[in-house]
């Protein structure tokens, strides 16, 4: 139990102690290190950086059109609300159609199919949202794409640079040079970590992106289907002046039938 309580103080001890002679040799070989990553490029490694810069377009391009603001504007589901309960159908359905956002358009394609009844609605609002949901995921599964060529194309450049060692040391008879071997083995283990570090950055935003557009995209199609509730509910009313005033894309509630005595 005392060696157990000692070597919690102890790792801690060490741990710190080595800290300032780790930071020491990382400052004294980043130049080194550099200048090593910058030489062990080849071919492969090309392929590997410029599937770097498209997974940075991608994860730029996804965090600046997949936010709340575009996706789910909260005024804007207040405003389709507050239209809704008054029965400015009309004016709503102009104020969707003006807009881009995740939300107008889905509460559009429902509004759109208001003749055909309440169900209707419903399942146009469900096929435009799995729509703009499939559409923003093929967006984001580029970076599971590059995230698994990334570890392959950094396989490739491991074998190009074995190749090169052991070429050099055949050529030499069974022995070869400390320069042509580093240099072979240098290329190997450069295009691995660039392809590493691709893979890392690729899957875990491919990660983040994916969920972030699923929890943005259900929350808008939720927030539509809640609002034509109240078509489902109006079916049942009588017939009023301003439901006479209805456009043709909205469903208006049948007249009551007088009953026969």
């Amino acid at each position: 139990m005392t060696s157990l309580r000692l070597a919690g103080p102890l790792s801690l001890l060490l741990l710190l102690g080595t800290c300032p002679a780790l930071a020491q040799t990382a400052a004294g070989s980043q130049e080194s290190m550099f200048t090593l990553i910058r030489d062990g490029i080849e071919w492969p490694a090309w392929f590997i950086i410029a599937g770097s810069v498209v997974v940075l377009a991608i994860i730029a391009e996804h965090f600046l059109t997949t936010r709340r603001r575009t996706i789910i504007p909260i005024d804007q589901v207040k405003r389709a609300k507050d239209q809704i309960e008054r029965r400015n159908f009309r004016e709503c359905l102009n104020r969707m159609q003006k807009s881009s956002t995740c939300f107008a358009r889905v509460m559009t394609a429902a509004l759109q199919h208001g003749r055909h009844g309440f169900d209707a609605m419903h399942a146009a609002a469900l096929e435009k949202s799995g729509e703009l949901s499939g559409r923003m995921f093929r967006k984001v599964e580029y970076l599971n794409i590059f995230g698994n060529l990334g570890p392959l194309m950094g396989l490739l450049g491991t074998v190009w640079g074995m190749i090169i060692a052991f070429g050099a040391m055949g050529a030499g008879g069974g022995t070869a040079s400390a320069e042509n071997l580093s240099r072979g083995i240098s290329l190997a283990l450069v295009n691995t970590l660039l392809g590493l570090m691709l893979a890392v950055v690729g899957l875990g935003f491919f990660g983040i992106c994916r969920n972030r557009t699923d929890s943005l995209t259900v929350h808008a199609t939720v927030q539509v289907l809640d609002l034509l509730e109240y078509f489902r509910s109006s079916a049942a009313l009588p017939r009023t002046e301003e439901s006479r005033k209805l456009p043709p894309s909205v469903p208006s509630p049948p007249t009551a039938q007088p009953t026969k005595k």
